[in-house]
């Protein structure tokens, strides 16, 4: 709880506007939404892992970012040895989608900041493994649901006026998703994300 009282001083501390915009390119810009697709590079079950998804939302005031977002696990994490033995070699499958909340400090200056927070539901399950290219979607466990939590800082790049380049680095915590095998620490951890907003800022 300390980590999320300190992110949440931070966020109010910080909650500042200004008014002329720089961009790399010379286009208008509204605000309006956004969306866009998302790259995550974390580690499960003490594997590194790439996931994939999107994000999406209301922009207000140039600065308050309100929406969602879901990602998933899309490169290979190998179960623990052993935990179904009668199913062979298998895989781990993670997941997790929720509310998400940004805010964006200076939004008009060409680079600026933002601090970031995800709350959402995560769900995790064995399938088996088939190998190192294709992808089994058969499921050979029950699915483990874990309260999901993720603050983070970004930095960010104004490409143009309906574009934006977001990087940053968040902590993954964790509750529950009692599976065979695996802990909630399995899932928790540092993340570095890369996000591609587009939209009316």
């Amino acid at each position: 709880m300390r980590l999320l009282t300190f992110f949440i001083l931070m966020l109010a501390f910080t909650m500042v506007v200004t008014a002329q915009e720089e961009t790399l390119f010379d286009l208008e810009g509204e605000n309006g939404g956004f969306g866009g697709p998302v790259v995550k590079f974390t580690s499960v079950n003490g594997q590194a892992a790439v996931m994939f998804g999107g994000r999406g939302g209301w922009i207000i005031d140039h600065s308050l970012l309100l929406g969602g977002g879901a990602y998933s696990v899309a490169s290979e994490v190998d179960a623990p040895a052993g935990v179904l033995p009668l199913e062979g070699p298998l895989d781990v499958e993670f997941g997790y989608i929720g509310f998400e909340i940004e805010y964006v400090v200076r939004p008009m200056t060409l680079w600026h900041y933002s601090y970031y927070l995800f709350l959402g539901l995560g769900a995790t399950n064995y399938v088996k493994d088939v190998g190192p290219v294709t992808k089994s979607n058969e499921q050979v466990a029950e699915t483990a649901f874990m309260f999901t939590m993720e603050p983070a800082f970004n930095a960010e790049l104004n490409v143009s006026s309906w574009a934006r380049i977001n990087a940053g680095v968040s902590y993954r915590i964790v509750v529950g998703g009692k599976q065979e095998g695996l802990s909630a620490s399995d899932f928790t951890g540092l993340t570095a994300t890369l996000t591609f907003k587009f939209g009316t800022f």
